[in-house]
């Protein structure tokens, strides 16, 4: 045997050998879990418990905005889902708002009485007349917080001059309050929002209280001295034409009429 060729074999091994070691290395880090590389893909990066409305969780055909799995698969720090704090309503806004006339009489030295529809466009410039509201809402509510709330509308004067598009938005809790609804009695919900007049954004993160009245009635309060003009300081009233609990059940029963 030619010892010389042996040894001058050597060096091609100790090339070799870290190289197998790289590769082996790269092809196990490749071939793990591609969860714990960046997510590509189907995979979706999740961010804390809370999702939108498009990513929810459909529960008995109620779209809850939570996202019910953590990484340890409990909710920690989050508060149990129940009947009080978890629901989903919605249906029609309709009311007349009137101005009030014994302010703007203060300010004319002849007194006006509310205007007729009838009137000269000569005379119309003197009347504040009164104003239709009449459009949709719905409010979803996870976990004593409002994760939506819309509210689109027009609002007409009587007499068809004047007509706004209306949107109400981006409501959010106030700070530190948490929604307890009580199916018997009123429940408040106090917070900020967005409004849009004509595709326009008019304010954003004014006052606002959502007023749920034994299921059935659903009231606007505007704390907000220049939108509240523009509705005449009076409140926005609804009706309800659905109330789902956090289990999907419908809870609003309408009577049918007996034949």
């Amino acid at each position: 045997m030619n010892l010389g060729n042996r040894f001058s074999f050597l060096p091609f091994l100790l090339v070799l050998f870290p190289l197998t070691l790289i590769f082996t290395f790269l092809l196990f880090f490749f071939s793990s879990d591609p969860g714990l590389v960046t997510p590509s893909g189907n995979q979706e990066p999740k961010f804390g418990n809370y999702v939108g409305l498009a990513q929810g969780t459909t529960y008995n055909n109620l779209l809850l905005s939570i996202d019910t799995q953590t990484a340890g698969g409990i909710d920690e720090g989050l508060p149990a889902i129940n009947n009080s704090n978890t629901f989903y309503t919605k249906g029609l806004l309709s009311t007349v708002l009137f101005p009030d006339y014994n302010e703007i009489n203060q300010n004319l030295s002849r007194p006006l009485s509310p205007p007729s529809l009838n009137q000269t466009s000569e005379s119309i410039i003197l009347y504040s007349f009164p104003k239709l509201v009449s459009g949709t809402w719905s409010l979803n509510v996870s976990r004593g917080l409002v994760t939506d709330f819309h509210a689109n509308f027009k609002l007409l004067t009587v007499n068809g001059v004047e007509k706004h598009f209306i949107e109400i938005m981006n409501f959010q809790n106030s700070n530190g309050s948490s929604v307890t609804f009580n199916q018997f009695s009123n429940t408040p919900i106090n917070g900020i929002a967005d409004i849009k007049i004509d595709d326009k954004l008019f304010q954003s993160k004014f006052p606002l209280t959502i007023q749920i009245f034994n299921i059935n009635t659903m009231v606007l309060t505007i704390k907000d001295e220049t939108i509240g003009n523009i509705f005449y300081n009076n409140d926005l009233l609804g009706i309800t034409d659905s109330f789902k609990n956090f289990k999907g059940d419908e809870l609003l029963i309408f009577e049918e009429d007996e034949e």
